[in-house]
């Protein structure tokens, strides 16, 4: 790990380096809500990405996993039609609990069995820039997921902002690219002092130790738990999936375009009563307890028991998002409670 302080003065040249050649992603506000989205004035709005400590409405997965792509294209004549590369961007202003998130979509895509050679591409062609939270927002709980607000290592680049009469942001880099980027700092003459190396891991980013976690193994969270008393109160809308950082659930359509046959890939829900509808007519769940349940045990369980990451960073925009005030942290207390008290 290495850092460079640039000083407040030369911040926006900095991001001038940092950005040149790549599209750039930004939270910025569109309709009242901050959004990560492309940011085409590189200057005050960056800085304002940097600086803000508001968490963004959704978190940035749409620019690795997006919500539409287009997979493959085929001509009249059946052949596979080429599409463009896409642009490299880089990603400014992630919280670390969206960088966990991202780490956990790129284990999934990129990991195991099945792999996806688009998402890996793309997040070939992705330079993350993390900034911290400052403050504890209403409805996070990333504390208990053992995810450390203030900082973390899971990027290219981690951007400390200064405090008070701080004179200098502290750029910390965790990848080849992020080295890359701070030789070209001093190269420019941008850094206060040289570039340094600096100690392996800050001492709070370590620090954090997971207290949500679900000990437990199917058979018994099956038939344990009170699945439909939980369940409830859900709507089976599926807003906490589209908004969640690390659900990947999809479906694919065939269309025809303008004379071309083209497959697209689209975010899907588990909590819908189709998701798992067979062609047979036979749904393996049929209610809305079965999906609750799926979807709890594939954050805490599933997925940790194929790629070793759980997959719930604890941003709570699920929590604040939820038309039914469905709250995920409680589920999972209750059942922590259930399984302790057995």
């Amino acid at each position: 790990m290495r850092c460079a302080a640039i000083p407040k003065n030369k911040i926006k040249e900095a991001i001038g380096v940092l950005v040149k050649d790549y599209s750039v992603v930004a939270p910025a506000k569109r309709n009242g809500l901050l959004e990560f989205q492309k940011i085409t004035d590189i200057g005050d709005d960056i800085i304002k990405a940097i600086d803000n400590d508001e968490l963004p409405y959704k978190s940035p997965k749409e620019f690795l996993f997006p919500q539409l792509e287009k997979l493959m294209v085929f001509n009249n004549g059946c052949n596979l039609v080429e599409e463009e590369v896409e642009d490299k961007t880089v990603i400014i202003g992630v919280k670390p609990c969206d960088l966990e998130g991202l780490k956990v979509l790129t284990a999934v895509f990129s990991e195991g069995k099945y792999k996806d050679e688009k998402v890996i591409k793309r997040r070939e062609n992705i330079i993350l820039v993390g900034t911290g939270c400052r403050s504890k927002k209403p409805g996070c709980f990333c504390d208990e997921r053992g995810v450390d607000k203030n900082f973390s290592k899971d990027c290219d680049i981690f951007i400390e902002k200064p405090d008070g009469y701080g004179k200098n942001y502290e750029f910390y880099s965790f990848t080849d690219t992020g080295d890359y980027v701070l030789d070209k700092f001093a190269s420019k003459g941008l850094v206060a002092d040289a570039v340094m190396d600096i100690p392996k891991s800050k001492p709070e980013a370590e620090s954090q130790k997971a207290q949500l976690i679900i000990e437990a193994d199917e058979n018994t969270l099956f038939n344990k738990i009170d699945w439909g008393k939980i369940a409830e109160k859900c709507m089976g809308c599926g807003t906490c999936t589209y908004i969640c950082p690390t659900c990947h659930c999809f479906d694919f359509k065939d269309v025809l375009e303008d004379g071309k046959a083209v497959r697209y890939r689209c975010w899907d829900s588990c909590m819908y009563p189709k998701f798992t509808l067979h062609a047979s007519g036979h749904n393996p769940r049929p209610s809305k307890k079965e999906r609750y349940r799926q979807r709890i045990l594939h954050k805490y369980i599933y997925v940790k028991q194929n790629f070793g990451y759980i997959a719930c960073t604890g941003c709570g925009r699920c929590i604040r998002s939820c038309p039914a005030g469905m709250n995920i942290k409680s589920v999972v207390h209750e059942i922590m409670g259930v399984l302790k008290s057995e």
